[in-house]
């Protein structure tokens, strides 16, 4: 009986023994412990196996750096939709400030159409990660009608390419920069013009350098020359034939 009873209050007080222990000790040996440990040791590998791999591929590790680096770039300047109703609104200003006769009609008709389709709620922006898109749909998002929340009868995405106005990439829309390049110029107003007036051939560097130089010597002031020299010389131009007469007739009148 008191055997027994010692053999019990050993074994309970070795178990205790084995359960007690920090609380991080216990969450160590944890199942959620042991996961965490198995996946740390694995990042903790692939990272040595990429160092290595570096070292011994150095241009390829070079490239793929620099294809990571372009793409945090590139994401990092994505623009979004604000700032393409920026730039739609600054260009439109812009135009605005110049007479019809000297717009450029590709650039006005161009702007014209996204601020119609801005009014009338038809802009959709869409973000890709590295570059953002700008496409028109057929109704405003507000709108109550039924073929504007059908899905049945919406337009598919085969046809998002032709609905596509602009594209996005390094902080910049290049649609909308393309159509306003020579907004001020009016290509109605040379249309009627012969071939040879309407290409415009630039100049060589030597007729620059002389029209240039023309151009500067055209701002220098005009020198005089001193105007009593100038009369002494017209004065002794005079003298000379009248002397020359004089002296004829004194010889004359002493031969006679």
């Amino acid at each position: 009986m008191a055997a027994s009873w010692l053999l019990k209050r050993w074994c309970s007080t070795a178990a205790t023994e084995t359960t007690k222990g920090t609380r991080w000790q216990r969450l160590r040996n944890s199942r959620a412990g042991v996961w965490c440990r198995s996946l740390l040791s694995d990042y903790k590998e692939a990272c040595r196996e990429a160092v290595l791999g570096a070292r011994e591929r150095p241009l390829k590790a070079s490239v793929y750096l620099g294809l990571l680096g372009g793409m945090y770039a590139c994401h990092y300047t994505n623009p979004d939709d604000a700032s393409f109703e920026t730039s739609l609104l600054e260009t439109s200003n812009r135009l605005a400030l110049l007479s019809p006769w000297i717009r450029s009609g590709t650039s006005d008709g161009h702007v014209q159409t996204l601020v119609k389709l801005r009014n009338e709620g038809r802009l959709r922006y869409a973000s890709l990660g590295i570059a953002s898109l700008t496409y028109y749909t057929d109704y405003d998002s507000e709108s109550s009608l039924y073929e504007a929340h059908c899905s049945a009868i919406s337009v598919p995405w085969a046809e998002l390419p032709e609905r596509v106005l602009d594209v996005g990439f390094t902080g910049r829309w290049w649609v909308l920069d393309h159509k306003m390049k020579d907004f001020d110029i009016n290509e109605e107003e040379f249309k009627h013009l012969p071939p040879a007036l309407v290409a415009a051939v630039p100049l060589s560097p030597q007729i620059t350098e002389r029209n240039e130089r023309v151009h500067q010597e055209s701002w220098k002031a005009v020198v005089m020359e001193d105007e009593s020299d100038e009369l002494d010389g017209i004065q002794k131009a005079m003298d000379t034939p009248v002397k020359g007469i004089e002296r004829n007739t004194i010889n004359k009148a002493q031969t006679s």
